[in-house]
C-alpha cells in the first residue's frame, strides 16, 4: 500500500519543482518576452523614425528646391493678372511688379514701418516726391497704386527693358538698379538682392541696405523669384478652373517625400548613357520659322554648336498642342510621347542648366547659353544637378500628374540676339514629331 506523503514532503517536492523547472523556464520565457517587447518597440520606433526622417529630411531637401515660400504662391496667383496689366502699362516684364512687392514686403498687404510702402521706394520718399506710406494694412486699391508706382520707377531706372524682355543679364541689372540706384555699376551676380539662393554658389549672400546696414540674406533673390513666378503662373494657367491651393496637412508633409522618391526612381531608371547624334550640318527642320503674334524670326548667324536642334522628348514624341502661351509670356509647344508616358528628356542645347520646383511639383528646367534660352516647363522630374550640361544629355523625365492634355512638356526657346521668342517647330528635326 502507498503511504500518503506528509505535508513537509509535499512542500519540499513543490520547492524542488519550482527551483529546478519553473524558475528556469520563467527566466527563459521572461528573457525572450522582454527581448520580443524590446524588438517590437524598436521596430515601431524605426518605422516612425524612418517615416519622420524621410518626411522631414525630404521637406528640408525640397525646400532648397522651392524657389518661393508656399505662403507666397497664393498671392502670386491672385495678383498675376493685375501685375500683367500694370507691367504692360509700364512696358516691363509681366511678373516684375510682383517680384518687387515680394522683395520689398514679402507680398504682405500692409505697409512696413519705414514709410517706403510695399515697393520700397526709398528715393521717392526721402526726396519728398512721394509722401510717407502710412504703416499698416492697405486695401486692394492702394496695392494696385503702389504696384504702378514701383513699375514706373523700375522703368525709369532701366529704360532699355521691355515687356517682352527675357534676356537674363539685362533683367538682373534692372533689379540691381532698382535696389542700388541707376548710377550703380556693380555686378548683379554679386548682389544678394538679385541672386541670393539662385544656386549653391549664391547662398546667404551679404546685402547692404539703403541705410548702410549689412547683413546676410535668407530669402530668395529677385532673379530666381522672377523665374519661379513665371513658371508658377504659366503652369497653373495651363489648368483652367483648377488652382490647387488648399492641401491637407498630410499632403503637405508627404508630398515632398514622394516627389524626392520619384526623382530618385527616375534617376536610377534613366542613368544609362544615350547615343545622340549632334551633327547638325544638314539637319532639316520640322517646319520653316514662323513670325506671328509674339513670335519673331530667329537669327541665322551665330555658332552652330550653340543652336537648339534636338527634340527634348526622346521616346516617340508627339505634338499635343501647337504654338501657344503668348498671353502668358512663355510661348512654345506642348510635346508628349505616343509610347512612353515617362519618356526621358534631353537637353536641346549646351549651356548652363537651372531647375526649380513649386509645391505642386510643377518643375522647370531652364538651359541658357550665349545665344539661346531653352525652357522645359512642368516635366515630372529632373535628373541632373544645376550647372553645365551638353546637348543630348538626359536632364529630366516627362510626365506631370493632373495635366489636362496628358503627360507632356512645354518647350519654349528665346533668341537672345534678336531679343524675342521664336517658333520651336523650326528647331526640331524633321519627322521628330508625329
Amino acid at each position: 500500500m502507498y503511504s500518503i506523503p506528509s505535508w513537509e514532503a509535499l512542500r519540499q517536492a513543490i520547492e524542488h519543482w519550482v527551483k529546478e523547472f519553473l524558475l528556469p523556464a520563467l527566466k527563459v520565457h521572461l528573457k525572450l518576452g522582454l527581448l520580443g517587447v524590446l524588438n517590437g518597440v524598436l521596430d515601431v520606433f524605426l518605422l516612425f523614425g524612418l517615416t519622420t526622417s524621410l518626411v522631414v529630411g525630404s521637406n528640408v531637401y525640397m525646400e532648397r528646391q522651392y524657389s518661393l515660400p508656399r505662403t507666397a504662391q497664393y498671392q502670386i496667383l491672385t495678383w498675376a493678372d493685375s501685375s500683367d496689366r500694370i507691367a504692360r502699362e509700364a512696358d516691363i516684364p509681366s511678373v516684375t511688379p510682383l517680384v518687387l512687392w515680394y522683395k520689398e514686403a514679402s507680398l504682405e498687404s500692409a505697409n512696413p514701418g519705414n514709410c517706403e510702402g510695399i515697393m520700397g521706394v526709398h528715393d521717392l520718399v526721402t526726396s519728398g516726391r512721394q509722401p510717407c506710406f502710412a504703416p499698416g494694412p492697405i486695401n486692394t486699391y492702394e496695392i494696385i497704386e503702389q504696384l504702378r508706382i514701383g513699375a514706373r520707377e523700375f522703368k525709369v531706372r532701366c529704360p532699355q527693358v521691355r515687356y517682352a524682355t527675357n534676356a537674363s543679364e539685362l533683367i538682373k541689372h534692372c533689379y540691381l538698379f532698382y535696389n542700388a540706384g541707376a548710377s550703380a555699376r556693380m555686378d548683379p551676380d554679386r548682389s544678394g538682392y538679385v541672386m541670393n539662393q539662385y544656386d549653391e554658389a549664391h547662398q546667404n549672400m551679404l546685402h547692404q541696405d539703403a541705410e548702410g546696414r549689412a547683413y546676410r540674406l535668407q530669402n530668395v533673390g529677385a532673379w530666381p523669384a522672377h523665374l519661379a513666378m513665371e513658371s508658377l503662373i504659366l503652369s497653373q494657367r495651363d489648368k483652367p478652373g483648377e488652382v490647387r491651393i488648399r492641401l491637407s496637412a498630410i499632403e503637405l508633409a508627404l508630398q515632398p517625400a514622394l516627389d524626392m522618391l520619384t526623382r530618385w526612381r527616375d534617376w536610377v531608371a534613366n542613368w544609362r548613357p544615350t547615343s545622340v547624334s549632334t551633327d547638325l550640318t544638314n539637319a532639316p527642320a520640322w517646319r520653316p520659322p514662323r513670325s506671328v503674334d509674339c513670335i519673331i524670326k530667329p537669327h541665322s548667324a551665330g555658332s552652330l554648336n550653340l543652336r537648339p536642334a534636338l527634340n527634348p522628348v526622346l521616346t516617340a514624341p508627339v505634338l499635343t498642342q501647337d504654338l501657344h502661351g503668348c498671353g502668358y509670356g512663355l510661348p512654345g509647344l506642348d510635346i508628349g510621347s505616343s509610347k512612353d508616358a515617362a519618356s526621358p528628356l534631353q537637353a536641346p542645347i549646351s549651356g548652363r542648366l537651372m531647375t526649380y520646383t513649386d509645391q505642386w511639383r510643377n518643375t522647370t528646367i531652364r538651359i541658357e547659353n550665349d545665344e539661346w534660352i531653352v525652357t522645359l516647363l512642368h516635366p515630372r522630374s529632373y535628373l541632373v544637378r544645376q550647372g553645365l550640361v551638353s546637348r543630348g544629355q538626359r536632364v529630366g523625365v516627362m510626365g506631370a500628374q493632373g495635366q489636362a492634355t496628358g503627360p507632356h512638356v512645354h518647350y519654349s526657346i528665346y533668341d537672345k540676339l534678336n531679343k524675342g521668342y521664336i517658333d520651336p517647330g523650326a528647331f526640331i528635326p524633321f519627322l521628330a514629331i508625329q
